[in-house]
């Protein structure tokens, strides 16, 4: 006599976990990975000249420059980038990227642009004094803040309110 627990439907239930952990783990690991769209990093890097640095962390961001204007140079990278918002003060123009991102985009003398990258953080740390009084703050939903100039946008893919 065999054994209830033996044969054919113990094989069927023990694939059916390892194929129940695989779908699993490869749910996990997509969404673990996530959608770096957003990250103007990559965008950067492919389309502007590296200057210095190489951690957005660190007090001196990662800097790149162009020869265009700061202005058409923070609208290209926010185009391209899916900025949620873009603001000037004076002559040079933020572009922030949810909680994740700040790039500053300066004159370069004699002509020409500057463009830093910051972590989020980082950036509001060295540049609190100017983003401080839009209501961009440390703690930052999406598409929240008070408003600014007329050179502001509100900008970042689909959605109602804008």
């Amino acid at each position: 006599m065999s054994e209830p627990n033996s044969g054919p439907n113990r094989k069927l239930i023990g694939w059916s976990i390892v194929a129940v952990c695989v779908v699993i783990a490869i749910i996990v690991a997509i969404a673990v990975s996530g959608d770096d769209s957003n990250s103007p990093e990559k965008y950067l890097r492919e389309n502007f000249d590296h200057v210095s640095g190489s951690d957005p962390d660190s007090d001196a961001g990662i800097v790149f420059e162009d020869d265009g204007t700061v202005t058409s140079v923070a609208n290209q990278i926010a185009t391209a980038t899916d900025a949620d918002e873009n603001r000037a003060d004076g002559s040079n123009q933020y572009l922030r990227y949810d909680d994740d991102w700040l790039v500053v985009v300066e004159p370069r003398t004699p002509s020409g642009s500057t463009i830093t990258l910051y972590e989020y953080d980082r950036g509001y740390r060295h540049h609190s004094t100017v983003i401080g009084l839009w209501g961009w703050n440390t703690f930052y939903g999406r598409n929240v803040g008070s408003g600014s100039s007329g050179d502001s946008f509100r900008g970042g893919g689909s959605g109602s309110g804008k």
